[in-house]
């Protein structure tokens, strides 16, 4: 299974898992009905989620791009620099955070508990998928700067 695993990473990029998930939340919710009559306050808690989403992702790329390293997450190994500022002081991993924040706000959308386990799933692809073979080519790039960042912020939050 590890094995698996460690062929699948960084070969499926994390744009495509979120669309997979976002699209099996959607099936789910419809395929087990939901009740999409939505108050004024819901409506504005799905924006405000949302706004908050791209927010993080935006935020998080510009740092990057600001930084001038790649923003790609298909090529960790392209990676010049290790950035530990900014969002990325409370956060390792803010674009896939953001990314977990739409899917919430994709979730209060739907109004549907049968939709909900997309979320733990999008953690679980990402981490296995992405996050953990970035780690290890990040570790094989910046050592002990990289291992300390670890020991001080959060995979995710």
């Amino acid at each position: 299974m590890e094995k698996a695993l460690n062929n699948l990473g960084l070969k499926i990029p994390p744009l495509a898992q979120w669309l997979l998930i976002g699209v099996l939340m959607w099936l789910l919710a419809r395929g087990f009905g939901a009740d999409t009559s939505y108050s004024a306050f819901w409506s504005l808690l799905v924006i405000l989620v949302l706004v908050a989403g791209v927010a993080v992702v935006a935020l998080s790329v510009l740092t990057l791009y600001l930084a001038k390293t790649t923003i790609d997450p298909r090529y960790p190994h392209k990676t010049v620099r290790l950035i530990t500022q900014g969002i990325y002081g409370y956060s390792r991993n803010p674009v896939y955070l953001g990314l977990l924040v739409m899917l919430l706000a994709w979730n209060l959308y739907l109004d549907s508990l049968y939709a909900t386990p997309g979320l733990p799933l999008f953690v679980a692809t990402i981490t296995l998928l992405q996050i953990i073979p970035e780690e290890r080519i990040l570790t094989r790039q910046f050592g002990d700067s990289y291992q300390s960042y670890c020991g001080t912020v959060r995979r995710w939050l």
